[in-house]
């Protein structure tokens, strides 16, 4: 008998912080492309394996957070950005849910050392705050083990819903509206 596959919520996120980035890496590697045909004499093998190195780069730091999202499928919340960062927490993990109006600076996935918070934003402003009931480790932030997770999606308000809607959690804020 053919079993029914799980409904999946998806909740993108903001792009503008990676076209940025994608720039950056682009000019960074002309550049270092430029030294190094320059330092090697314009050595075809050289040059060639440094371009592969930069395709590589560009492929994995600049377009693939533009291609993935947050989403719920099943009883997992999964948060990725890109290829290199992918998170699945349980949603009965979950304790509170609530959003928090201004984060930090820096955008992207991150920790601070002795905290027990981890960052996967791409934008400063209207972020989900997600408190966990333990510790969880995040293989994919070199095993940080956190128990709030921070994180942006476009339609918080939707994400928020659906969260209450999947799980027995509740906001933390219930009467603030985003």
């Amino acid at each position: 008998m053919l079993q029914a596959l799980p409904t999946s919520k998806v909740f993108r996120y903001s792009r503008k912080s990676f076209f940025l980035d994608l720039l950056m890496v682009l000019a960074a590697g002309a550049v270092l492309l430029v030294l190094l045909g320059v330092s090697t004499g314009y050595d075809i093998l050289t040059v060639s394996i440094g371009l592969a190195v930069e395709l590589l780069v560009i492929f994995l730091l600049g377009v693939t957070p533009l291609l993935t999202y947050h989403e719920i499928r099943g009883d997992k919340l999964i948060l990725r950005q890109g290829w290199y960062f992918k998170a699945e927490i349980p949603l009965t993990r979950i304790k509170s849910v609530e959003m928090m109006e201004k984060g930090p600076i820096r955008t992207g996935v991150f920790f601070r050392i002795l905290q027990s918070t981890l960052f996967v934003t791409s934008k400063r402003h209207d972020l989900i705050v997600l408190k966990l009931k333990e510790k969880q480790r995040f293989g994919w932030a070199l095993g940080k083990r956190a128990d709030t997770v921070i994180f942006d999606a476009m339609g918080s308000e939707r994400f928020l819903r659906a969260v209450e809607e999947s799980s027995a959690v509740t906001r933390a804020n219930p009467g603030r509206a985003s």
